[in-house]
């Protein structure tokens, strides 16, 4: 399965980044292919991602750290499943540090609406 893909909402391209199940080293590889693509495509861009049954190590955090100051200027929109507990603390930060429009949801559904909002 490919774990980035692009999917279609209400005709909307939205990067897809499955994260779910993944140990460190392999969010941090996602991570990181994923910010190449957006930098590389150089155009506005929506992303979900599904983080179900993860942990976000310090490692990690840092290569997310480095996602969202290297594609703020493109990325408008991010939507998050699978964030539970202290992580939806630290998305919360990250979005106020940041000042980017990064929500967490429940269903994907929920998040689909948003990015497309």
């Amino acid at each position: 399965m490919d774990r980035i893909k692009y999917i279609y909402h209400k005709g909307t391209e939205i990067i897809y980044v499955d994260y779910s199940g993944c140990k460190e080293a392999e969010m941090i590889h996602l991570t990181k292919l994923h910010r190449d693509l957006v930098l590389k495509e150089n155009k506005p861009s929506l992303f979900l991602a599904n983080y179900e049954n993860t942990y976000g190590t310090p490692d990690y955090m840092k290569a997310a750290k480095d996602f969202t100051q290297a594609t703020s200027h493109l990325v408008t929109k991010g939507a998050f499943l699978g964030i539970t507990g202290a992580k939806v603390y630290l998305l919360k930060g990250i979005t106020f540090f940041f000042d980017v429009n990064f929500k967490t949801f429940t269903t994907k559904e929920e998040a689909l609406e948003f990015l497309v909002s």
